[in-house]
């Protein structure tokens, strides 16, 4: 069994410390997989236009291409973590010799059970999960506006550094990771998007209890 991890080199901090924890916890060697030319490299292939939901050439370049040449012609088995609960299907690589297993999946784990499962072992969750949904590079596409907010708060110079990425184009593009708005238009929102956060927190709080009432 071997570990790996795509770094694009673009993740938060707490990332990397709860991959440290990992293998500690574990006692495991984690391969850190990455391509050498970085995203900036990509981004100037791309004349400036910043991956997207429609786009996703990052994960292309950045974290199929990595693996796959780690595992080259060898015959492999790539366990991918998406729960039962998970609309999506994740990497499949079109490589023959790696066959995609989804062992959470196949064993009907939701998200308590793997949240369960890692405070088990000790492991515990990442810090991030205080503000933020999922994994992935600290300007990722997916983010929640909340998260964006967020991101400006434990983080303000890498949401500093996703405005630059946003605006600095030599022949005055201006590119948005979200659709319909810059970052800085978003975080002149903050109090509003904070408060309907807040807000939708609560109608589901509301909504699990009533569940269980009844």
């Amino acid at each position: 069994m071997e570990y790996f991890f795509c770094d694009t080199h673009k993740k938060l901090p707490e990332t990397y410390d709860y991959l440290d924890r990992i293998k500690v916890r574990l006692g495991i060697k984690i391969h850190y997989l990455s391509d050498k030319r970085g995203f900036e490299h990509w981004l100037a292939i791309h004349d400036g236009l910043l991956p997207s939901p429609q786009m996703r050439w990052c994960t292309v370049k950045m974290k199929i291409k990595p693996l796959e040449d780690f595992v080259g012609d060898d015959e492999a088995i790539s366990y991918i973590g998406i729960r039962a609960d998970e609309n999506r299907e994740g990497y499949i690589s079109t490589k023959p010799n790696i066959k995609p297993v989804f062992p959470l999946k196949e064993r009907g784990l939701v998200k308590a059970d793997i949240i369960r499962l890692l405070e088990e072992s000790g492991i515990g969750l990442p810090d991030y999960y205080r503000w933020r949904s999922r994994s992935g590079c600290f300007f990722c596409f997916f983010q929640r506006k909340y998260e964006w907010v967020m991101l400006a708060q434990e983080h303000p110079d890498l949401f500093q550094k996703a405005v630059e990425y946003e605006s600095n184009h030599a022949d005055g593009r201006t590119y948005t990771w979200t659709d319909g708005e810059s970052l800085l238009q978003l975080l002149a929102r903050k109090d509003e998007i904070i408060a309907q956060h807040k807000k939708l927190m609560a109608k589901e709080k509301n909504l699990v209890i009533t569940f269980n009432l009844n």
